[in-house]
């Protein structure tokens, strides 16, 4: 539910961002990274050590990796933030507004493979050693 929601801020984002609404462009994009920080700290802080302690993780699920692909999430979302930062109303070209869409195409895919991986290793393993079937 909190991923389909921080989705929603992205979504809101690049309407805006297409309709050259540059302050709620970025009033959505930051909405959108300051909830997805709150959610990786939850992760980093509750589930993964919960998860590491569950001992050997099978290969494409150990816990540095989870850690690594929120540092490339982090990474990428600062990049867009910087760039939608330095956008401007009546100066920013329409090439400019598509190659920051383009760039939010591939952190959604990054974003898609995560949430995959976390529901097939980290969310399966962490609700069996809690009972859930």
């Amino acid at each position: 539910e909190d991923h389909a929601a921080i989705g929603e801020h992205l979504k809101r984002h690049q309407e805006a961002l297409v309709g050259f609404e540059l302050s709620n462009a970025l009033g959505e994009l930051e909405e959108f990274a300051r909830r997805l920080r709150r959610h990786i700290r939850l992760e980093e802080d509750i589930l993964l050590p919960a998860y590491e302690a569950l001992g050997a993780a099978p290969r494409g699920g150990k816990p540095e990796i989870f850690f690594d692909e929120h540092r490339k999430i982090e990474a990428k979302v600062a990049e867009l933030l910087a760039s939608v930062r330095g956008m401007s109303s009546g100066s920013t070209p329409r090439a400019a507004v598509v190659a920051v869409i383009e760039r939010e195409a591939r952190l959604k895919e990054l974003l898609n493979h995560h949430e995959q991986r976390e529901e097939m290793f980290m969310l399966r393993a962490v609700g069996k050693s809690l009972g859930e079937p």
